[in-house]
């Protein structure tokens, strides 16, 4: 039963995005260089040539291998700003601060310019000395010598190409450990027309959404802690117009956008449903939106001319995850009925949306297909919200479904683990999401598996695909492929990133002739990068 004091809290929603509506900071000018020092990153002649080292593999599931520069257990403080009251206890607030992880060294000795070496203890656990047996669990509580990363001007030999990255200048943060964001994590290619680590106001972001209306390029994230959405715009050479913060409050659990007549739409997964915040072409407020009790995770397909399609899952007891589908004004209402796609979903956020010319596919694993065995399910969805029936065009035990539509071709990658070798394929779909001949095998474990964007470039496909990790969705880099509609490559995979962060949440758009990469970095601070290539 819904909670009776529900409604006060959609009041508090809605009065925490008007409030925050004008908080818009502007970059003037149009510069085709980065403004500031936190955006440098490469302006990469089209004939580099530059062959890309390859990166250490390093699994996220062994603990005694840290892929990024500070403690797992940092601990993240943060301090509200335009606070809200609800319910007259808790509040919405937009956090835009925080403070980085928990120091080696008391802060006593952190800031005396000298790397200090200090007890780390903790329970005992895990094999003794030289692998052997673990202690007895009484064993208490173990002590081991660690120093500080760094101090001051104390690095302790290491640089940004000693960690792994291209280059950059690496800092030693107030905590006494490696601050990497002058580090850059852009790869060298000759398809790289720009590429930046996008230094953007807020904490660390931890879901990401990219859009392209042809002329800039919008970003939106969610930050990692506070859980507030944030939009900037940027030009084709990756030059920050605009950036607003606060535009969603409270407990965003995913963003979607999309480029629309009048500006940009925003939609805001929670689990009140999704809030549709619309925007306008300089990322100002252009209208209250909507609450759509759709479900959370959101995805926006959009099409040449009218509003985009909203796809949300909601969960049920009986049903597991339901992908429910209407077709949104630019304002962000609703102008059809939900339509229900697929029931039984898994891996809600790792599917996929497109127009096809004359309608919208959607993309997701669910357990209702060809012998109710899970595996990527596809339907269609009609230009005035009509659904029909999914179809399962890649047999069961696949997943990771993505999706794009050119030149009449609807290509799908997905990863297909029922096979004597996983890995990520590619196949062709009808505009009713039925298999066509011309499935070809993009790689295996270990090189990838993992979700693969792909864009449309004339007849061919243009895939992004993230090294395997063995953990859904980081990439240990990045690297683009373009492949024709025989199957046959016509680009071999060249790198998007370098370096020991992992990227996740990785999106890849179309931009005029090019297209634009997006990507989150798990170093401390997080950061967003982008990328400019040319097919």
């Amino acid at each position: 039963m819904a909670s009776p004091r529900r409604p006060s809290l959609l009041l508090a929603l809605t009065a925490v995005i008007s409030a925050c509506a004008a908080e818009v900071v502007s970059v003037p000018g149009d510069s085709s260089a980065p403004r500031d020092a936190s955006e440098v990153g490469h302006d990469v002649p089209q004939d580099a040539g530059v062959d890309v080292p390859t990166v250490m593999d390093v699994p996220l599931d062994r603990p005694d291998v840290v892929a990024v520069d500070v403690p797992a257990d940092r601990g993240v403080d943060v301090a509200p700003v335009d606070v809200a009251p609800i319910d007259g206890g808790s509040s919405l607030a937009c956090l835009t601060g925080g403070t980085p992880p928990s120091q080696t060294c008391a802060r006593a000795l952190c800031g005396n310019g000298r790397i200090d070496s200090c007890p780390r203890c903790m329970p005992c656990f895990g094999g003794g000395p030289g692998g052997g047996p673990p202690p007895p669990r009484d064993a208490g509580v173990c002590c081991t010598d660690e120093p500080e990363q760094c101090d001051g001007d104390a690095l302790g030999g290491a640089t940004c190409e000693s960690l792994g990255y291209a280059g950059g200048t690496l800092r030693c943060g107030d905590w006494c450990g490696r601050d990497t964001r002058g580090c850059n994590a852009c790869a060298i290619s000759a398809h790289t027309r720009q590429c930046i680590r996008a230094e953007l106001a807020g904490v660390a972001p931890g879901a990401l959404a990219l859009a392209s209306n042809g002329a800039e390029i919008g970003v939106a994230w969610v930050s990692d802690d506070g859980h507030a959405v944030h939009f900037a715009r940027y030009s084709p050479a990756l030059v920050k117009l605009s950036e607003r913060n606060c535009l969603g409050v409270g407990d965003a659990r995913g963003v979607a956008l999309a480029a629309v007549d009048g500006g940009w739409l925003l939609a805001v997964g929670s689990e009140l449903g999704t809030r549709t915040v619309p925007l306008g072409p300089d990322g100002s407020n252009r209208g209250a939106g909507a609450l759509l009790p759709l479900g959370a995770m959101p995805m926006l397909a959009e099409r040449p001319s009218g509003g985009p399609l909203l796809v949300a899952t909601r969960y049920e007891d009986s049903r597991g995850g339901v992908v429910l589908a209407a077709v949104l004004r630019a304002d962000g209402t609703q102008a059809s009925a939900e339509q229900e796609l697929i029931t039984d979903e898994v891996e809600a956020g790792y599917g996929s949306a497109a127009w096809v010319g004359d309608g919208w596919l959607v993309a997701s694993r669910g357990g209702r297909g060809a012998g109710g065995d899970l595996g990527v399910l596809v339907a269609r969805v009609e230009p005035d919200g009509r659904a029909g029936a999914p179809v399962q065009p890649v047999g069961a035990q696949t997943e990771y479904p993505q999706l794009a539509f050119a030149e009449g071709a609807v290509w799908l990658t997905y990863a297909s683990f029922g096979v004597a070798s996983p890995g990520i394929a590619r196949a062709r779909l009808d505009t009713r999401g039925r298999a066509m001949p011309g499935s070809v095998d993009l790689g295996h474990i270990p090189s990838y598996f993992n979700p693969s964007p792909v864009v449309g470039v004339g007849t061919d496909s243009l895939i992004l695909l993230g090294t395997y990790t063995g953990s859904t969705g980081h990439g240990r880099r990045l690297e683009v492929s373009r492949i024709d509609a025989a199957g046959r490559t016509v680009v071999d995979p060249y790198a998007i990133t370098t370096g020991p962060e992992f990227a996740r949440g990785y999106r890849l758009v179309r931009h005029g002739r090019d297209a634009v990469v997006g990507w989150i970095g798990s170093g401390f601070p997080g950061r967003v990068g982008l990328a400019v290539v040319s097919p």
